[in-house]
Parts: structure tokens; C-alpha cells; sequence
């Protein structure tokens, strides 16, 4: 960010001015050189070779860990090696390689809501199957669900009060279920 009276930019990790000799850009932001770390283990990174999530910084090791799917950030990788390359203040490191080689994650587990992968970080189980936690969703009214507050239909979700105004017997108080209701025809075993 930009001061409004003329004066160095602001670091975007410390918040303090930063001058030429140390300046750095990254991710669209002005860093001192020192300041531009990995969030997670704090290795010194390399504009063009970091990682991002949340406007932070990452090596590729930690990110894997952090938000990569399971089983996948075990060993080094070129995100942890340092250089000692530091002459040029913006990146000349663009990453144009484009690479055959490309590892496939098979069995990635898919949200039954919206089909695409679910990593460990941001899963949910419910009914036994995976969802994202933002897509427990009532399929109805779209309101967010706790698991335990899940009732199912047709393999479609929905909340407690849609679910009873949908497929609750007919004509009877919301909610309730044909179990509550006492018809007289019913004698329990003695």
C-alpha cells in the first residue's frame, strides 16, 4: 500500500517504509527482502518461487502440508531450497517450465454437493459422504447445516423444517415425524 503523503511503501509483512535498497515485490506487494518469508517454517523465499494462500506466503513444502491434499508435502521441493540469488528487486524467476512429468493424485475424495475435491483441512462427513463444510447446505432454503442437523431425501440434503414441510405427513404439525404420531392402531408388545 501506497502512503498518502509522498514517502516509502509499506512493507507488507511489518507494515514499516520500505526504500529501494531493500525493496522487494512479490504477489503484487512491496516486502523488505528479509520480510518475504515462508508463514509456515519462515524460510527466506524467492519472489517467484513462494506459494500463496490468504495473501501469505509459503515455501511448497509447507503449503503441501498446510492446504495440498493428503499425503502429498512429505519431502523438500524446490519451493525450500534457497538461492543466493538476490541482486534484482523484482522477479526474475518467472516459472515458464511447463513439465511432462506432471504427478497425478489419484482417489482425491469428491463433495457430493459440487464434485470437486475435498482436502482434509475443509471436510465433512455427513450421512456418510464427504462434503465440504460450506456445502452442507439444505437443498431447499440453502441454509448452513451442522452435521448432526442433516435430514436426507433422495440422497439431496436438507435442514430439520424443510425437511419436515417437504416429506413430514401430511396436514400434520411441522416437523414431526409418522413415529411421534399415535394413531390407536398400535399395541405395544407386553
Amino acid at each position: 500500500a501506497m502512503p498518502q503523503f509522498g514517502g516509502a511503501p509499506k512493507c507488507h509483512a511489518c507494515q514499516k517504509s520500505v526504500y529501494m535498497a531493500e525493496e522487494l515485490n512479490a504477489l503484487g506487494k512491496k516486502w523488505h527482502k528479509v520480510c518475504f518469508k515462508c508463514e509456515g517454517c519462515g524460510k527466506k523465499l524467492t519472489p517467484g518461487m513462494e506459494t500463496e494462500h490468504d495473501d501469505k506466503p509459503y515455501c511448497r513444502n509447507c503449503y503441501g502440508k498446510k492446504f495440498g491434499p493428503k499425503g502429498v508435502g512429505g519431502g523438500a521441493t524446490a519451493g525450500c531450497l534457497q538461492t543466493s540469488e538476490e541482486s534484482s528487486s523484482t522477479s526474475k524467476f518467472k516459472n515458464t517450465h511447463t513439465g511432462k512429468n506432471k504427478f497425478v493424485i489419484t482417489n482425491q475424495e469428491k463433495c457430493h454437493r459440487c464434485q470437486k475435491t475435498v482436502y482434509a483441512a475443509e471436510k465433512m462427513l455427513v450421512l456418510r459422504k464427504i462434503f465440504h463444510k460450506m456445502c452442507v447446505k439444505c437443498n431447499s432454503c440453502g441454509k448452513t447445516m451442522d452435521a448432526g442437523a442433516v435430514l436426507e431425501h433422495d440422497d439431496e440434503i436438507y435442514c430439520k423444517n424443510c425437511y419436515g414441510k417437504h416429506f413430514g405427513p401430511k396436514g400434520v404439525g411441522f416437523g414431526l415425524s409418522a413415529a411421534t404420531l399415535n394413531t390407536g392402531d398400535y399395541a405395544p408388545d407386553s
